[in-house]
């Protein structure tokens, strides 16, 4: 996958129809955005897309779906901080790259 800046996607919900939302990023962080600029992100205990709130630097659901209006005060294009992003990016490409262990060796 190459890198996405705001590209708008299709994306299914447990519990709700397929919503479209703006994509910014990569296989190894990328960040989701409502049509009208609101960051989102998957909320597994409601299987819908929330809109995301900071805490302390980092993403957690507000617990209002993006079918309902944004919570009061709710800024658009929020991100995480730099060293929350770069943490999600390193684990995701551990997990997406192999160990030199893993590879064929090649005399």
């Amino acid at each position: 996958m190459s890198a996405i800046f705001g590209e708008k996607l299709t994306f299914p919900q447990e519990n709700g129809p397929e919503v479209e939302l703006f994509v910014f990023g990569d296989e190894f962080y990328a960040r989701r955005e409502t049509l009208e600029g609101y960051t989102v992100l998957y909320d597994e205990t409601l299987g819908q897309y929330c809109y995301a709130v900071l805490r302390e630097g980092q993403f957690a659901s507000s617990g209002v779906p993006i079918s309902e209006p944004p919570p009061p005060g709710l800024l658009p294009h929020l991100e995480e901080a730099a060293p929350i992003r770069q943490e999600h990016f390193n684990q995701r490409y551990i997990e997406l790259r192999p160990s030199e262990a893993d590879l064929p060796f090649n005399p």
